[in-house]
This record gives C-alpha cells, structure tokens and sequence, in this order.
C-alpha cells in the first residue's frame, strides 16, 4: 500500500477514533451529568411537593388542636354529642367550607362515634371505621392519610381534655381532608410539575421488584419515560404502613430539548474534526506526501537500474526529506558493494557446500549429523536410502526414528548426557544396533559416533553402515558348514548301513521261499523288505544330498516338460483329485539339466497334490524376460505356517508322517547347482506358491537363453 494511502488512512482513522471519543464521552460523562442533574431536580420538586403536603397536614393539625383544647368540645363530648348550641355554632357546613374540611369525628374514649358530618361526602362517613385505624390507639401517631373510594384523605387526630392539659382524655376530635380536586389543583400550582396519592394494592402501581426497589433508595423511586420523568415515594397511612404513594410526574421537554444541544454540540465537534483533519491533511500532501513520492521514484530507479553510478545524486530540497534523500543514496551505494561481497562468499560457499555434500554422498556408509538433542541436522543419501527415507525427510527428525524401540531412547540418553557418555562404546569400536526402515522394518547396522564443537554447540557424527548382506552371509556360511557337516555324516552312515540292508533283504528273500506254507510270516517278512526300501530310498537321498551337484544342460521347452509331468500324473492314485492349469508361451526355451528340474517339479507337484486331499487346482506359471527366467507352482492347499517356512528346506525337517525331510533340501541343491533362488510364499488355509528362479547370463535370441 502506498505511503500516501497509509497518511490518508491513518487521518482517517484519526479522525473515527476522534469523533467515536467524543460521541463516547458526550453519552458516557455529558449526557450522564445531564441526566443526574435532572434526577436531582426532579427529586428537589418532590421534596418541595412532600413539604406542601407536610404543610397542609400541619395546618389541618393545628385547627384540630385548637378545637380539641376548647371547653365547648369538652362539653360536647360530656353530652354525648346532644348539644344543639355547639352544633349551630361550629358544626355547620359554613365551618366546613371556609376550614376546607371533607370530615370531623367526634369520638368518645371507648371509640365510639359520638357524632360526624361531611360536606358533600356522606359516603365517606359510611365507609371508615375508626377502630381499624391507628390514630387513637398510637399515642405518637397523630395524623396520616387514608385511602378512600373518593380519594386520598389527610386525617389529623386530637384528644379532648378541658382546659387542664393534665386531665384525663375525655374523647377524641378527628378531623380530614379530601386532597382531590381545589386542593390538589392548588398544591399543583406550587409545585413543578403533577402530584397524585395512589394506594398500593398488590402490583399496582408499583410491581414488587420496584416496591424493593424503593425500600432501598429511601423509599424514592424515579423511572424516566420518553417524555415524562415519574417520581414515586412512599408515605405511610393512619395505619403507620408505607401502603400509600405519591406519584410525581414532571415532563421531560427541557431535558430532551438540553440532551438535543449536547448531541449538536458533538457533531459540531465532529464536523470542526473533520475540516481542521482536511486542512492537515492539505498540508501533509503539500510538505510530506509529494516529496516522499519522489524519493520513491528515486528509489524504484535505483531499484531498476544496472549500473548504480548512472543514477543522479542531486538532493530536491535542503528540508529533512532532502537530507534523508542524500543519506539513502549513500547507504544503498555501501549496501550494494556490501551485497556484492555477500554474494560473491555465498556463492563459494555454496560451491563448497555442493562438493563436500557430492565427496559425502559417494560414501558407501551413511553419515549423519545430529544435535545433543537427537535432531538430525544434515546426512549424505547413503544414510537416507539405507532407511528407505529422502534426505529432506529425515532433516529436522529425531534419530530415534531410525532404530527399533529396545534402542531408540538409549541412543538419546547417550547423547543428552554427553560427555558423560563418552565411554559409550558407540564412541569408541562403534556398535551393533536394530535399525528401523520408514516401513517399520528390521535393518541391522554396525554405527560409531564422534563428536565435534561447532561454535559452542556439540554435534555428533554417526557413520552407519548396513551389515545384513554380512549377516545373511554368515548365516549362510554357518548353514552351508552345518549342511555340509550333515551331508558328510550321511554319506558315511549310508555307506555304513547300506551293506548290511542288502543283506537283511536277501536273507528276507530267503526266509520266505522257504515258508510258503506260513502267509503271516509271508506277510512279516514282506513287511521288513517294505521298511528296508523306505530304508534305501532315505540313504540314497542322503547320498544324493551329500554328492556335488554339476547339472548337464541341455536346451528344454519348460512348457513341454510340464506338460509331459501333468500327463503322467493323472495316472497316479494320489493325482487323482487334481486339477492342472499351465500359463506359459509355447516357445519358450531354456538351458537346464532337464531331468533334475524333472524331479524337482515332480516333488512340488506331489507335496502340493499332499496338501490337497479333498482336491484342487495345481497351477504352474513360466515366465521370461530380460533379466531372469521363472517357474511358480500354486496350490490351493492348507498353506504353510511362517514357524515351519523357516525349516523348510532344513534336512530331515518333515510334517509328513513317513517323510524323509530331504525332498526338498535336495530341490534347493538342485535349483542352486543352476545358479537360481527357491522361494516359498504361503498363506494359511489358501495355499502355497513354490517360485523357482534363475538368472540370464549373456544375451537370448527370442525365446532361447543360456542359464
């Protein structure tokens, strides 16, 4: 984004954040003020509307104390109510209206009316009852109002006594006033705004909440409406119960009109904000944006020239922006000699990276580098393939990874305690550890380690090398001393054993010419040539696994010879439930000494005819290419356990129950003497596959070959 866009954009932004604070703090601090203030007068009218009503009930109290202290209402009350005089005199309505009064009450001591009138209001005569009410029985309760049907009634309450204050109380001078009508119109008069005396019967006019509400901002509740501001307070009865309140509505058309001003007065503010923010921005434009511009420009050529020293240096101005001009031409003319120099090291350095790098990949063993941590810093693509990993992968792993679980967290211990571990053996002759491939495979592996200090920092350097071709060579070595010290043994003892067989079955021979007449020692002794054969055949297998083997080649179409086994195994009783199938090209011809392939694919025939009983498909495949040539026999038997596919070709390892446990190892002799490879696959309870393999030497034209 251009710098001019940023300075606009942050004007701007001042200019939001400028108005939202003043906006915030007119309607948070201003209007606020304004609105306490008007709470505060509002409760100021209240309190002066509360001192009318304070002052109408006082008024009404001291006409009743006056009256109540004469001797005539002494009198009065001693004649239960029956003097006439006293009634034309001061109980006319003419008393009423020029007193206001709505009621008086002459009671006497027991509570009972003596004697009451009203002006205008006998209904109100009708509905009190004085014995509910407190005024005469609370000594401190002298005066209250009183919810009626007509409206709110202030009632003042005296006792009569004659002239002695000290005498007993006689009866009791009750006198009220209606505050309705001329009388509320007047107190309105004096106050600002209207007051109304309502009784609280349940929620009306107030809910509960707002009655607690009350209670506790000392029984003054204030409640803003749009256009009306209500004052509530509560005033207690003749009952001494806070049943009553007073209601004071004052219209809010200053307030609105004042909290109107405030928000002008804000926008004003605003708009002010808005023209001196323009007028800044005119002058960032003229005196800073244009000639940041320019240094801009100045800068993009220098960016897009080739040759630095073509780019004028002259200074536009003698202001900061100019200095800074001459200040940036300077520095890019040493950064770009600077940069030069770093190139120039960066690229022999990365020269000799890549031929330290290519020096360390044509190393046969693997060498990585890793940290105290573990973590694999760099390593030669030996390391990477020997695990089956690319080198960009390992970068950054733990070297853990590469080697089974027994030695993987030993490896790290070693090398976060370094140099603890410095008399590890690792360090020192190396050692044998269980590599891990990215597969999870087993990979054995003969690793020494030494240690380095790069800049205060240690590093270790492992060289790996890959030693399961040694050790399947040993294996294989140990195997072929163990096969070969058994083929001695077996040639020995059948050479040992084989003379005196002949003679048995000749004396056997014997034996039964001379007792035709006995079939049951016929039968034995036919028995024991049976067992010396079975004896026979294992001596010369033994013997054959004991020769050296030298194959006769000769050219053989395998698919012919396969046919020609088939054939004749149809004939066979143990064949019988079997089924043949051949995939091979008719032309196929290979080198091989065809009679002792011949008896190698007959024994797989009938091992896999054995492990058929209920029947199958024995299926043979050859195969030719380039690189080497192929014969697999399938069948659907009940497969092979890994446990004994390791012992097959084990001699004298048989699961048969009269096997030799030589078929096989023999097969293997045969198929080695041919240069080629036996492998077995099997599944449990699908079958098994024999893959008989020999490699091409030389070329082949078309499909004949030389093995």
């Amino acid at each position: 984004m251009p710098l001019r866009i940023k300075i606009l954009l942050m004007l701007f932004v001042t200019l939001i954040i400028y108005g939202a604070m003043d906006y915030f703090f007119h309607i948070t601090f201003i209007n606020k003020s304004f609105l306490d203030q008007e709470i505060i007068q509002a409760q100021e009218h209240t309190d002066h509307a509360l001192a009318i009503l304070y002052y109408e009930k006082k008024g009404l109290d001291l006409l009743c104390h006056d009256w109540a202290a004469w001797d005539d209402s002494y009198n009065f009350i001693q004649s239960k109510g029956a003097d006439i005089d006293y009634k034309k005199s001061n109980l006319g309505q003419k008393t009423f209206e020029q007193n206001n009064l709505s009621i008086v009450y002459y009671l006497d001591i027991a509570g009972n009316v003596l004697w009451r009138d009203s002006i205008d209001h006998q209904d109100l005569c009708d509905d009190i009852n004085w014995n509910n009410t407190s005024l005469r029985q609370n000594p401190d309760l002298s005066s209250g109002f009183l919810m009626t049907d007509s409206g709110p009634l202030l009632l003042v309450c005296r006792p009569i006594t004659d002239s002695d204050e000290e005498a007993v109380i006689n009866g009791y001078l009750i006198m009220g006033k209606l505050i309705t009508g001329h009388t509320l119109d007047g107190i309105n008069n004096h106050v600002h705004g209207t007051i109304q005396l309502l009784v609280q019967k349940g929620d009306q006019p107030l809910s509960q909440d707002e009655i607690k509400l009350l209670q506790q901002n000392n029984n003054l509740l204030v409640k803003p409406l749009e256009d009306i501001l209500l004052i509530y307070k509560q005033i207690d009865s003749v009952n001494g119960t806070a049943d009553i309140v007073l209601k004071h509505t004052i219209t809010r058309v200053g307030t609105l009109h004042g909290l109107d001003m405030i928000n002008y007065n804000a926008l004003s503010n605003i708009m002010s904000g808005f023209i001196i923010i323009g007028i800044f921005i005119l002058f960032i434009r003229s005196n800073v944006i244009k000639p940041i511009s320019k240094l801009t420009d100045h800068v993009n050529s220098i960016n897009t020239a080739d040759d630095l020293s073509t780019i004028p240096l002259k200074t536009p101005s003698n202001n900061e922006i100019g200095i800074l001009w001459q200040g940036f031409n300077k520095m890019v003319q040493r950064v770009q000699r600077d940069r030069l120099r770093r190139v120039a090291a960066e690229e022999a350095l990365r020269g000799q990276q890549k031929r330290i790098q290519a020096i360390l990949d044509t190393a046969p063993d693997g060498i990585i580098t890793v940290d105290q941590n573990g973590m694999i810093e760099s390593l030669n693509t030996a390391a990477a393939r020997m695990f089956n990993y690319t080198a960009q992968s390992l970068e950054g792993e733990s070297i853990s990874i590469l080697a089974q679980d027994e030695h993987a967290q030993q490896i790290i211990a070693v090398l976060k305690n370094y140099p603890d571990t410095g008399h590890y053996k690792c360090f020192d002759s190396g050692c044998e550890m269980a590599g891990r491939t990215y597969d999870g495979g087993f990979l054995p592996v003969h690793m020494r380690a030494n240690s380095v200090v790069i800049g205060g920092q240690t590093l270790f350097v492992w060289i790996i090398r890959d030693i399961s071709d040694l050790k399947l060579m040993h294996k294989k070595v140990e195997q072929s001393e163990r096969l070969a010290a058994i083929g001695e043994m077996g040639a020995s003892i059948a050479h040992e054993i084989r003379n005196p067989l002949a003679g048995i079955s000749a004396a056997a021979q014997i034996l039964i010419k001379g007792i035709k007449d006995n079939p049951r020692h016929i039968e034995v002794l036919k028995e024991i040539n049976t067992l010396i054969a079975r004896i026979e055949t294992t001596v010369s297998q033994m013997l054959d696994y004991s020769r050296s083997w030298n194959p006769i080649k000769t050219e053989v179409y395998p698919g012919q010879l396969v046919q020609q086994l088939f054939t004749e195994a149809k004939n066979k009783k143990n064949f019988a439930q079997v089924q043949f199938e051949l995939n091979c090209e008719e032309d196929i011809v290979f080198s091989l000494d065809k009679e002792r392939i011949r008896q190698v694919l007959w024994n797989l025939f009938t091992n896999a005819a054995e492990a058929m009983p209920d029947g199958g498909t024995i299926r043979t495949d050859i195969h030719l290419n380039e690189r080497i040539f192929m014969i697999s026999v399938s069948d659907e038997g009940y497969g092979i356990s890994k446990e004994d596919i390791d012992k097959l070709f084990t001699p004298f390892f048989t699961t048969k129950l009269y096997g030799t446990g030589l078929g096989l190892p023999i097969c293997q002799r045969i198929i080695e003497a041919h240069n080629g490879t036996m492998q077995v696959d099997s599944v449990l309870g699908e079958g098994t596959t024999f893959i008989l393999r020999f490699p091409i030497q030389g070329t082949h034209d078309g499909c004949s070959s030389q093995a």
